[in-house]
C-alpha cells in the first residue's frame, strides 16, 4: 500500500510543501512507512497551527538529505516529529509554542528555536546525524 497523496506519481504533498521535491528517494511514499511521514500526518491532520508552514521552513532546504535522514535517523526524526504532534498540530497546545508566541508579537523567530524555547544548531545537527543543543547564557 503507498500513500495516499503519492497519487499517479504527482506526489500531492511537493504541492504543499515544494521543498520535498529535493527529497531524491521517494520508495518510503510506495510503502508502508508513509505512515511516519511527517508531512502525511501534517496534510491528513484536522488542525494545523497558523505558522505551521512558516515554521517548517526553519530547516534548510540547502541540504537535500534532510528528509531523508529525517526517515533513517530516529533522533532526527523524534526532534522534528515530537513537537509538530505536541504543538503544531494540537488545537489544544499549540498556544504555548514559544515560535507561536514570538510570532504573534509581530517578530520573527530564530532559525534554530524549538517549540519549548531550545535553540538548535539545525544544520550542525544534521551534518553530525545527532541533535546538538546550543548553551544560552
Amino acid at each position: 500500500m503507498s500513500c495516499p497523496y503519492y497519487v499517479d506519481f504527482t506526489r500531492d504533498c511537493i504541492k504543499t510543501y515544494p521543498a520535498i521535491i529535493q527529497y531524491k528517494d521517494f520508495s518510503s511514499c510506495e510503502s508502508e512507512g508513509y505512515q511516519k511521514c511527517l508531512v502525511y500526518a501534517i496534510l491528513k491532520s484536522d488542525f494545523r497551527c497558523q505558522y505551521l508552514d512558516t515554521c517548517l521552513n526553519m530547516f534548510p532546504e540547502d541540504i537535500p538529505d534532510f528528509f531523508k535522514l529525517l526517515n533513517e535517523n530516529q533522533a532526527i526524526y523524534d526532534f522534528v516529529t515530537k513537537p509538530t504532534y505536541q504543538y503544531c498540530l494540537s488545537k489544544q497546545n499549540y498556544q504555548h509554542c514559544v515560535r507561536y508566541k514570538i510570532k504573534e508579537d509581530g517578530k520573527e523567530p530564530s532559525p534554530g528555536l524549538t517549540p519549548d524555547g531550545q535553540n538548535v544548531n539545525i544544520k550542525d545537527s544534521i551534518f553530525n546525524q545527532k541533535i546538538t543543543f546550543e548553551q544560552v547564557p
